[in-house]
């Protein structure tokens, strides 16, 4: 059973891009692990260590939950629905019936000229279904689900990915093209994390 359904239920059944994992764990490694030991150094002197060690267990916990939410990540079409697990929580269900339209689009990624594919399905009024994006699942993934639904083969020549958001509009999530948004909530997640790390600090007797 996946999500509920027999596997054997599914016309098509696809999963992310494996190699996620790995560059997300070699990341937060390479953000978290220095952080840590410095933080581990500091308190050594203060017998404030475990504190530091029951923090990292903590970040270690989230990271396996986060891990077990992307293994459980999937895309499937069966006789009359599609059926789309992320990972982020949310579940995606739709009719078949309800699609309307299934657009396959190669864009090409910020200031790059490597592409990433695109595929949206929209109702028959032109709002968004769903979209599955080439930066989580693979290519040949998105190309199962496209074939499954009958989606036109993506057009050979790429588009900018400002011109993808003008000629699909509903297809844009809240935070993507809008550096007025996104900007501003990095900078702030920065002070935050600096902030609580400086907090943690002068709580362990720094």
């Amino acid at each position: 059973m996946v999500a509920g359904v027999a596997r054997e239920d599914f016309e098509t059944l696809v999963l992310p891009r494996r190699s996620l994992a790995l560059s997300a764990t070699l990341t937060c490694v390479a953000i978290l692990l220095p952080v840590g030991v410095a933080l581990f150094w500091l308190c050594w002197p203060s017998g404030r260590w475990p504190a530091i060690v029951a923090l990292a267990g903590a970040a270690l916990a989230l990271g396996l939950v986060a891990y077990r939410r992307y293994r459980i990540s999937f895309a499937g079409v069966t006789a009359d629905d599609f059926v789309k697990r992320g990972w982020l929580p949310g579940f995606v269900r739709v009719r078949r019936d309800r699609i309307a339209e299934v657009v396959m689009v190669s864009t090409y990624r910020p200031h790059s000229t490597d592409v990433v594919l695109q595929l949206v399905a929209f109702d028959a009024v032109g709002v968004k279904l769903f979209r599955m994006r080439g930066h989580y699942w693979p290519d040949e993934a998105m190309t199962a689900v496209g074939d499954a639904l009958g989606a036109a083969p993506a057009a050979p020549k790429p588009m900018a990915l400002g011109d993808f958001y003008r000629r699909y509009p509903h297809a844009r999530y809240w935070y993507e093209g809008r550096p007025h948004l996104t900007a501003p909530a990095l900078i702030g997640l920065f002070a935050l994390a600096t902030g609580g790390l400086v907090l943690v600090y002068r709580a362990l007797g720094g």
